[in-house]
């Protein structure tokens, strides 16, 4: 062990289940340690990231009490192995080392990963590992406005998905979840949970992962971009703020030192006071303003904002943001302040970082700490319009999907509406394209946003229901491309893959079959006429006669009206018969037909224009047990003949019997 190394003594077990059996999953062998089978089946399943998709990935997180923590890592590969029916299993290599000893170094997950990555089990006997320091400098080169966002989301004490990692590597991953737990004091990692993937349809306990979408509840940052969480009034914005005043390596380092074991609860008492205890965290809380107070600070402001005097204006805005999250009372005369003294125009001087910092520090003040849809009408009435600057800076606010919504269709930038887009739950993504009038860069950013969400398998139950509710975006879609069937098939038959996945079976046909149905949705019926494949007619036919039977017609009129919608019967041309040898007259009197009888009744084409019950026609396109037929197999004329000529043979042959005995 070199002087940069800590030695870890780990625990371990083997999660997977055995080659050609229908075993579950489960411990296939563990340490003799603290630890036993029962803990392992317990720590494994409760940080399961989900249904594996592309592997390996990599969980790392905490078992036992605040007092006497352990830090886990889970590896999760494929096997060259496969179960009874075929399927590849997916090995896991769990191991658990004392917190204390982890925080000694401290080290860092990457560098715990590296220590265990090739490490075979099981093993015999303890399996002890030395594991590099962290190192700040490495850490603070990976620093980026993404891993600050999603460290400050987490001490929200909510779930954190990072988006649009998809291409990113593993290993990449992995780093990204270093550095964001280098940003949070070191005690965090106690009680904090990470993995390189996580399946948002699955119910889990992890804190950050990458994943295709977010989890309801949850909050999102996306890969590579700058999510604006600085302009939240909330402990998340006020820590961006507090990492900014540093350089990456002096907050890794502070942060690094505070190892004593810290749970979320505890961390948002404690943790702006971490990096400066005594002037920035003081700063950052300063006492209750009155509005008499807001007022001149806000005329302070646009004084000197008249003037160009912008080092100065930053520093009065600092003081007035500071504060912008505690205001009391009614904001109207702030408001009135704010128009008087055209705060929120256009000025084309303002440097681009101060301009944003004015927007959304003014707008916390006068229309704070939400963004609701009333909020976005009295902005456009007070202000006489919304710039482009101005929207942005709206959209950048806390804001209700409602809102969201209104302002999409006046942000001219098409990336910053698909990255708000992203952040929306989908109900409301639908909603937002549903809204009229139509806006064709929105529908087009929802429906590549839905596609994605949905996958190949349906992923996110909430599409579904969300475009019946929207009648399947039919009248968006015509809207945007109403000259062109093929790309409005295209896009009907990807959204419904979305919602219900490549198996499109008579449920989900006859739940987009809603008669009646608008003119736009021609396309969409096709797309699931399409999708269903063969036997897609009678579906169709039925969902329409249920449609018929709300006119309340009578049996006799609903019989005839769905009767034209039958096809023709098929031509049944008569069977040729061999003609029977005759009899001798004597024997063979003559055959009548038996009553009921007659060719014209018994032919299939003359039953088909009978009149039937009321539910004969349904039952034609709706599934139905076997029925045996009633009628005999061979007609009882034919069976009457037959049974003549044999009596006739048996007589004519009872003397030569007699003669000859």
């Amino acid at each position: 062990m070199t002087r940069g190394e800590v030695r870890l003594a780990a625990e371990w077990a083997l999660w997977g289940k055995l080659s050609d059996t229908r075993d579950d999953y489960n411990v296939l062998a563990c340490s003799r340690g603290r630890l036993g089978h029962d803990d392992f089946v317990k720590i494994v399943t409760r940080y399961a990231p989900g249904t594996p998709t592309d592997l390996p990935q990599v969980t790392v997180s905490w078992v036992g009490g605040i007092d006497a923590p352990y830090i886990g890592l889970a590896i999760q590969e494929w096997s060259d192995r496969r179960d009874r029916l075929g399927r590849p299993i997916a090995d896991t290599r769990y191991f658990c080392v004392p917190y204390g000893q982890v925080a000694d170094g401290p080290v860092s997950y990457e560098g715990l990963y590296d220590a265990l990555v090739g490490r075979t089990l099981p093993v015999d006997g303890p399996l002890n590992v030395n594991v590099p320091v962290l190192d700040p400098r490495v850490i603070a080169d990976r620093v980026d406005r993404t891993a600050m966002n999603a460290a400050a989301l987490l001490l929200t004490d909510e779930q954190v998905c990072v988006l649009r990692g998809e291409a990113v590597s593993m290993r990449e991953r992995l780093r990204f979840l270093d550095t964001v737990a280098a940003l949070l004091p070191y005690g965090l990692r106690a009680r904090l949970t990470v993995s390189t993937w996580t399946d948002s349809s699955a119910e889990h306990r992890i804190k950050l992962s990458f994943a295709k979408h977010t989890r309801e509840g949850a909050y999102s940052v996306t890969w590579g971009a700058d999510d604006a969480v600085a302009a939240r009034r909330d402990i998340a914005g006020r820590y961006v703020e507090l990492l900014d005043a540093f350089s990456p390596e002096e907050a890794v380092t502070r942060l690094a030192r505070q190892t004593e074991p810290l749970s979320f609860k505890d961390a948002q008492q404690r943790v702006l006071t971490l990096l400066d205890e005594a002037s920035r965290a003081t700063a950052l809380m300063p006492v209750r303003w009155s509005s008499a107070q807001v007022g001149e600070a806000l005329k302070a402001c646009a004084d000197l904002l008249e003037q160009e005097r912008y080092d100065e204006l930053e520093a009065r805005l600092g003081r007035l943001n500071a504060a912008a999250g505690l205001l009391d009372g009614d904001r109207r005369l702030h408001r009135e302040t704010i128009r008087v003294k055209r705060l929120l125009w256009e000025y084309p001087k303002l440097p681009k970082r101060l301009e944003t910092f004015l927007y959304d520090t003014v707008l916390a003040v006068g229309y704070g700490p939400e963004l609701t849809v009333e909020g976005v009408g009295r902005i456009q009435e007070e202000l006489g319009g919304l710039s482009k600057t101005l929207v942005n800076a709206m959209l950048r606010m806390p804001t209700e999907p409602g809102a969201v919504v209104r302002l999409l269709p006046l942000c001219s930038d098409n990336e910053r509406k698909a990255d708000v887009l992203r952040k929306l739950q989908t109900g409301d993504l639908v909603r937002a394209a549903a809204a009229e009038p139509f806006d064709p860069p929105i529908v087009q950013l929802v429906y590549r946003e839905l596609v994605m969400r949905g996958g190949d398998a349906a992923e996110d139950p909430a599409i579904a229901p969300a475009l019946r509710e929207h009648g399947y975006l039919a009248a968006a879609i015509g809207a945007v491309h109403p000259d062109d069937g093929e790309i409005r098939f295209a896009w009907f038959k990807s959204l419904l893959v979305a919602a219900y996945g490549r198996s499109f079976g008579r449920a989900e046909l006859e739940e987009v079959l809603r008669f009646p149905l608008p003119p736009e949705s021609a396309g969409l019926v096709a797309a699931a006429v399409d999708l269903y494949g063969p036997g897609a007619r009678n579906v169709v036919m039925s969902a329409f006669c249920e449609f018929l039977e709300r006119a309340r017609l009578s049996t006799k009129t609903l019989n005839r009206v769905v009767g034209q919608l039958l096809p023709p019967p098929e031509p049944n041309p008569q069977p040729v018969s061999p003609q029977p040898v005759k009899p001798p007259v004597a024997h063979l009197p003559a055959v009548r037909p038996l009553e009921g009888l007659s060719p014209a009744s018994s032919s299939p084409s003359h039953q088909h224009q009978r009149s039937h019950p009321r539910e004969g026609f349904l039952s034609r396109f709706r599934p139905a047990p076997e029925r045996r037929s009633s009628e005999p197999l061979i007609p009882r004329p034919v069976l009457f003949v037959l049974f003549l000529l044999l009596f006739g043979f048996i007589g004519a042959a009872i003397p030569y019997l007699i003669m000859y005995r």
